[in-house]
């Protein structure tokens, strides 16, 4: 009798534990603390009232189907409330230098302040990978994958 008890006692604390951290989460998403997105090429959006654009990408990853000496990099550009751009880059982005009077680009966190408030970019993900669609316009098929956290 006592182990029945034990185990309806720890499960109901179980229950407990789960139930705070779902509401703690529902609240970070309505505070809009940690927010996800998808856009695509030439598309925008809205995330805690800052205008997110995905303008270009430079594309110069290794394709998924052939031998390369370095695995290469995506750079994307985006615009921020169409009065700040930023580069972000996934993969050997040590190697990416914009122009002579810029420095590298090397991230795929950005610090971004807008109207005074500080959020971090993080880009997860820049698909199609190259080699993995067939299509002669791939550029247009481009969709990236990022975080927008406030700070």
């Amino acid at each position: 009798m006592k182990k029945v008890i034990l185990f309806a006692f720890l499960t109901a604390m179980g229950c407990q534990s789960e139930k705070i951290d779902a509401e703690q989460q529902k609240n970070n998403e309505k505070a809009g603390l940690k927010e996800e997105i998808s856009l695509r090429i030439k598309q925008n959006t809205q995330v805690e009232g800052i205008k997110l654009s995905f303008d270009a990408v430079a594309d110069n990853r290794c394709p998924a189907n052939a031998i390369c000496i370095r695995s290469g990099e995506v750079v994307v550009d985006l615009a921020v409330n169409d009065t700040q751009k930023v580069q972000m880059c996934l993969g050997d982005c040590q190697q990416v230098q914009p122009s002579k009077y810029k420095s590298p680009v090397s991230q795929d966190s950005l610090e971004v302040t807008v109207k005074n408030e500080k959020y971090l970019f993080v880009l997860k993900q820049v698909s199609p990978y190259p080699g993995t669609e067939a299509d002669a316009d791939a550029q247009k098929n481009y969709e990236v994958k990022m975080e927008v956290v406030k700070k």
